[in-house]
């Protein structure tokens, strides 16, 4: 039997480890340690859309304000600046606790995906566009208070308008996209299309017309853009839209125009008659023109003279032989002047 240590001998033996250092050449052998870079992450807040992710959304809507900027101008014949002012991941919750209430709270579909989005018009801009679309300067109200019947179906206009803007833009990323309201409320607690918990991506808009500056917000919840967030790729959509505004663009501008029709004409004239004779004119009478009949005539396209031809008949059809093109500065004088010095 192999003899067993005392408590004192124990004692003694683990000491001596101690005062020697072989504690730490047996027990943990030196090695290269290399820290790890630590990120801070709220377990309350996950992450659901990359920073990749966020930036070509916010490139995307960046072009969608410039679009709208100019339509809605248009719409409401004055100056009209819209801004993309953020693109941020937050809760549905807090969302909804940065909205007034009343306020223009709009249900919106995204068709192929599932689920809703919200679009949200500040009461600040709602008003000066009511007022100014129903004759108006655009100004402001000093009270807050919720939209009439006929106060929103005015707005229904705008909104067709901006959603129009979105899915031309977004249609980038799916082709087939459709954006589409569903419902308008005044207080955005009425509805909720997500739990208070759901992370969402909320791009806001700010516009400026006159003296007036209002935000608009659109709440896209990450569990509806979830299906389609490999497709959002900056690099991907953004060399897409280079490449339409190359030789890709001149060349689809080049085979619409082929399929136009332009109206071609031949002018024998003119010559000049008194009122008097044509007032005399009957059936049967012969009319002389300057023009003279080995003279070449002047094709024109698009009231645009083109061509000198010769005239003649193609069965029981009138017809023109295109002898040769003319240049931009010639025309039938020029042609007339030509022929008469040979």
């Amino acid at each position: 039997m192999a003899d067993i240590l005392s408590q004192e001998e124990i004692d003694a033996l683990l000491s001596t480890v101690a005062d020697t250092g072989i504690k730490d050449e047996v027990f943990a052998p030196e090695v290269d340690f290399v820290p790890k870079k630590i990120s801070v992450y709220d377990f309350r807040r996950p992450d659901r859309v990359s920073k990749e992710q966020i930036r070509s959304i916010r490139n995307l809507h960046d072009k969608f304000a410039r679009n709208f900027s100019s339509s809605l101008s248009n719409f409401l014949r004055t100056i009209t600046d819209v801004n993309l002012v953020s693109v941020d991941q937050m809760t549905y919750g807090e969302f909804l606790m940065s909205l007034p209430d009343p306020t223009n709270f709009n249900i919106i579909s995204m068709i192929p995906l599932d689920g809703s989005a919200v679009l949200e018009i500040n009461p600040s801009l709602v008003f000066p566009i009511v007022d100014k679309l129903l004759g108006g300067p655009g100004l402001p109200m000093y009270k807050v208070r919720e939209l009439t019947a006929l106060e929103q179906h005015i707005m229904e206009s705008v909104i067709y308008l901006l959603l129009k803007e979105l899915e031309d833009t977004w249609k980038q990323v799916i082709p087939n996209i459709k954006f589409r309201k569903e419902i308008t409320e005044n207080s955005p607690q009425v509805v909720q299309i997500v739990a208070q918990n759901e992370v969402v991506v909320l791009v806001v808009f700010e516009v400026k017309f006159a003296d007036v500056s209002g935000m608009i917000n659109l709440c896209l919840p990450a569990v509806v853009l979830e299906p389609i967030l490999g497709k959002i790729s900056s690099q991907d959509w953004l060399v897409g839209a280079k490449k339409v505004k190359g030789l890709d663009y001149l060349d689809r501008i080049l085979d619409i125009l082929m399929e136009a029709y332009l109206p071609l004409k031949l002018e024998i004239g003119p010559t000049i008659l008194t009122v008097g004779d044509i007032l005399e004119l009957v059936e049967g009478d012969t009319i002389v023109f300057e023009h003279k009949a080995e003279e070449d005539v002047v094709l024109k396209v698009n009231n645009l003279d083109k061509f000198a031809t010769e005239m003649g008949v193609i069965g029981v059809k009138k017809g023109a032989l295109i002898k040769n093109i003319l240049e931009e500065s010639e025309g039938v004088e020029e042609v007339r002047d030509e022929q008469r010095d040979k």
